[in-house]
């Protein structure tokens, strides 16, 4: 059920006026202009983690930056981090991210089902999905994902279902990134692997999706370019939409499945990916999606900082 969280936002808590602009400040240094638009330099990017949505916001912000973090990805998902639970912590997470300096941006669950035919769920995801963006727009979220995501049963094994597919989830991004825009944030789509046979979840569909909604922009998971065509899947989603490239995803497999390990610990070519990277010019956000442990998602950030700085465009 949509919940008409702005004509609330005065009962969950007054925000503070002197934390608001610092705050967007903060993340308009970060991701006000596309990659290649801007000057041609080869800055080291910024590096975050995702938050774990069984934790509390707001603890997890004191965990990244003692971590040594630079950002925040803050996931808007259950069990803890819903839009409700946000928005009642919203003056917390406002004031933990301007004492510490940290820009943040908005992640969502991968299984929004934008492209269902049942209709009636449909468009409940798309209200929810309006929750989210104002929840975002409540905490200075500039930036909020959605993931191309095909898994809908036998979706996509006949032609009418793939065409029913795509033009529902074209229509929810073309109305979602209208309304975003009004709440000043900018919706970007990641791709998603491809699972349990599923044929929807690859570059060819994506693009029809890109294509036909110019407002998107473009989040690119390594990771699960990888899964879908090793490292020419990655070369292919960056050449296509490298102009639109706002944010990064990094962990590792051995490209059969979403593993999330530790870079180094699978198969992909990272040194091959910092030549990617540097290509386009890109020196934005990289989150590391390292599930193993928070040890770890550290140490691949050290990886990965090694390999930018041993790699020259």
């Amino acid at each position: 059920m949509y919940i008409d969280f702005a004509s609330r936002v005065g009962t969950v808590g007054i925000i503070s006026t002197d934390i608001n602009p610092r705050i967007e400040l903060l993340n308009w240094h970060l991701w006000s202009q596309p990659a290649m638009a801007r000057e041609q330099h080869q800055e080291l990017p910024k590096f975050g983690l995702l938050t774990d949505p069984i934790e509390f916001v707001p603890d997890e912000i004191t965990r990244f930056r003692k971590l040594g973090f630079d950002y925040v990805e803050i996931g808007i998902e259950e069990p803890n981090a819903t839009p409700c639970i946000l928005m009642r912590q919203s003056e917390e997470i406002l004031r933990l991210l301007s004492a510490d300096g940290m820009p943040a941006l908005g992640h969502t669950a991968y299984w929004v089902g934008f492209g269902s035919s049942h209709e009636k769920a449909r468009l409940g995801w798309i209200e929810e999905a309006k929750d989210m963006i104002l929840v975002a727009s409540e905490l200075k979220l500039r930036l909020l994902n959605f993931h191309f995501n095909g898994r809908l049963g036998r979706v996509g094994a006949t032609e009418e279902s793939r065409i029913i597919f795509l033009r529902n989830f074209t229509d929810a991004m073309k109305e979602l990134t209208e309304f975003a825009a009004t709440k000043k944030v900018d919706l970007m789509l990641e791709n998603a692997p491809p699972a349990n046979g599923s044929p929807l979840e690859s570059i060819e569909y994506f693009s029809q999706v890109m294509n036909a909604v110019p407002a998107l922009k473009f989040h690119l998971d390594v990771a699960h370019a990888f899964i879908e065509n090793r490292m020419k899947g990655v070369k292919d989603y960056i050449n296509a939409f490298g102009d639109r490239l706002a944010h990064v995803h990094i962990h590792d497999n051995h490209g059969k499945w979403d593993e999330h390990l530790p870079l180094g610990r699978g198969k992909i070519d990272f040194r091959k990916v910092v030549r990617l990277l540097k290509e386009i010019n890109y020196d934005r956000t990289v989150t590391f999606e390292v599930f193993t442990s928070r040890d770890d998602a550290v140490r691949s950030r050290e990886f990965f900082k090694r390999q930018w700085n041993k790699v020259h465009s």
